[in-house]
C-alpha cells in the first residue's frame, strides 16, 4: 500500500515540482542541498526526489513518444528492449548533473566524496529536467510533418537551452559566490563537457545496434 501511495503521489507531486523548478531554479537547488541533511525520512516531503523527477520525465516523454506521435524506433541488441532503452537515456542525461555537481564541489572549495558530490548532483537535476523536456518536446516537433512544426522545433530548443544557461550562471553565481564573468565560463564548460559526453555515449550504443532516433 505505502508503494501504491507513492506512485499515485507522483501525479500531484511531479507537475508541482516542474512547476517549481521552472519559476524558481535557484530556489530548488538550495533546497535540494539543505534537504538532504536532514534526516532521509524528513527528505523531500514536498517534492520529488530530484533522481525520481529525472527518470519520470524521460519515461513520460517515451510515453508521449510512442503513444501520441508514434516515433517508437525498432532497435537490436541492449538497446532493443525499452527498459534498457530508458536506463540508457536516463544514464546519458544524468552526466549533465553529474559534470555540474563536479564543477561546485570544486567551486565549493569542498574534498570530492560521495557526500560532497551527491548533494550538488541532486540540486543539478532539478534545473536539468526542463532542459531535457525543451529537448525531448523540440524533437517531438521537429518530427511531426506540419509546415510550422520545424520553426517551433527551434525555438522550443533555442528557449530551452537559453534558460537551462541561465539558471546555470545564476546557480553558480549565487551559490558559489563567483563573479558573473566566471559563472559564464563555467556555464559555457559544463554545457560543452555535457554535450560531449552526451554524444559519445550515443556513439556507444552503437556497439549494441542502431542509434535510437527518439533520443
Amino acid at each position: 500500500m505505502t508503494l501504491l501511495y507513492e506512485v499515485v503521489s507522483w501525479l500531484v507531486f511531479y507537475p508541482l515540482t516542474l512547476w517549481r523548478c521552472l519559476k524558481h531554479p535557484l530556489a530548488m537547488i538550495g533546497y535540494a542541498e539543505s534537504t538532504l541533511r536532514k534526516p532521509p525520512e524528513a527528505q523531500f516531503q514536498d517534492a520529488l526526489s530530484p533522481p525520481i523527477f529525472l527518470f519520470l520525465t524521460l519515461v513520460l516523454v517515451h510515453l508521449i513518444q510512442a503513444g501520441v506521435f508514434h516515433q517508437s524506433v525498432v532497435l537490436s541488441g541492449v538497446l532493443g528492449d525499452t527498459r534498457n532503452l530508458l536506463v540508457f537515456r536516463a544514464v546519458s542525461f544524468s552526466l549533465f548533473p553529474m559534470l555540474l555537481g563536479l564543477q561546485h564541489v570544486r567551486l565549493a572549495g569542498q574534498r570530492l566524496s560521495r557526500e560532497t558530490l551527491r548533494p550538488m548532483f541532486y540540486a543539478q537535476c532539478y534545473v536539468t529536467v526542463p532542459a531535457v523536456l525543451a529537448l525531448d518536446v523540440a524533437l517531438m516537433l521537429g518530427h511531426s510533418p506540419a509546415r510550422w512544426s520545424y520553426a517551433a522545433a527551434w525555438t522550443v530548443f533555442a528557449v530551452g537551452l537559453l534558460w537551462y544557461a541561465g539558471a546555470l550562471m545564476r546557480g553558480f553565481m549565487d551559490h558559489r559566490g563567483i563573479s558573473r564573468g566566471r559563472a559564464l565560463r563555467q556555464t559555457a564548460l559544463a554545457l560543452v563537457l555535457g554535450s560531449t559526453s552526451f554524444v559519445i555515449a550515443m556513439l556507444l550504443s552503437l556497439l549494441s545496434g542502431p542509434l535510437p532516433a527518439d533520443l
